[in-house]
């Protein structure tokens, strides 16, 4: 049957818009593939450009040991990951951070140093309970124990070293700090104790570091008597070069021994012995009570 005019415009428009909308379709359908093709890409791309680091678990203070179970193994993108930053193989026992760091930071070398308080075969955990300690002292912060004698002069005994403060209950000892010492080191401040007892009127106390992770080990400027140091020198714990270094040091500062400490010592000859006496009966009663808080918090039973 033959189609008029009207019915063949009307088929050519409805043919018209199925192309139009068949191209409009594919065009779209063409832009999709293309734009999830370039997604994918660009997916694979990041993907390649990933980088495995170590990244803070938790905030570490200046100062604090890094060790791998603070820190967390992270894929970032490696244009986003610094040329110096750690592996698991630069981490040591003693890596500290110089300043402060924040959860997720990814640890490069310039963020970190080596303690120089590090483990020797002499190192042994001391306790001591009569330095006189700052009233916001932490467990971790780094310390200086000084002596200041009754005439004003002040030397350093021991130097830059991490406190623990040991706890009952879960509180803090108010006069008891823990620190790691070296044979040397513990020598020299058992000298310094004894004559701080010896001087009434002296203190022996501490002083915490700012940021100790930037700021170097301060040199210690007490000379002990020649009865420790000669007993530093025959010690068969210190390592040889420890005892050269010290007696070279103690050498060059001798007049601080000769003229002053013993010079300040000198006006208590009569009464020493009554006033170690004294006040090593006042360390051993805060030492026994502190032990008897620690036995009870544990439950003991006399």
């Amino acid at each position: 049957m033959a189609m008029n005019p009207m019915q063949r415009k009307a088929n050519n428009y409805l043919l018209i818009g199925v192309l139009v909308t068949l191209l409009i379709t594919g065009s779209i359908i063409a832009f999709l593939f293309y734009q999830l093709n370039t997604l994918q890409q660009e997916k694979q791309a990041r993907e390649s450009s990933l980088k495995s680091v170590y990244v803070l678990s938790s905030d570490i203070a200046s100062g604090e040991t890094i060790t791998l179970d603070k820190l967390q193994m992270q894929s970032v993108e490696g244009n986003l990951v610094p040329a110096n930053a750690l592996t698991a193989a630069s981490i040591t026992e003693n890596t500290i951070a110089k300043i402060d760091l924040s959860k997720g930071t990814v640890i490069t070398d310039t963020m970190v140093t080596e303690s120089d308080n590090q483990t020797t075969d002499d190192l042994r955990i001391q306790e001591y309970n009569m330095i006189l300690l700052p009233s916001q002292i932490n467990t971790g912060d780094y310390i200086d124990v000084r002596l200041r004698l009754p005439n004003g002069t002040d030397y350093l005994v021991v130097s830059k070293k991490e406190v623990d403060i040991p706890q009952i209950n879960g509180v803090d000892s108010a006069n008891t700090i823990r620190i790691k010492m070296s044979e040397a080191d513990t020598l020299v401040m058992s000298n310094a104790i004894v004559e701080a007892y010896i001087m009434t009127g002296s203190v022996l106390y501490a002083t915490t570091y700012v940021e100790p992770g930037m700021q170097a080990t301060a040199t210690a400027t007490y000379v002990p008597n020649a009865v420790t140091q000669d007993a530093i020198y025959r010690d068969p714990n210190i390592v040889q070069e420890a005892k050269a270094a010290l007696i070279n040091m103690y050498n060059g500062n001798s007049s601080t021994r000769t003229n002053i400490i013993d010079g300040a010592l000198s006006g208590y000859q009569e009464d020493s012995s009554d006033n170690i006496n004294e006040s090593v009966q006042e360390e051993l009663n805060r030492a026994q009570e502190e032990r008897q808080n620690y036995l009870e918090s544990l439950g003991a039973t006399y």
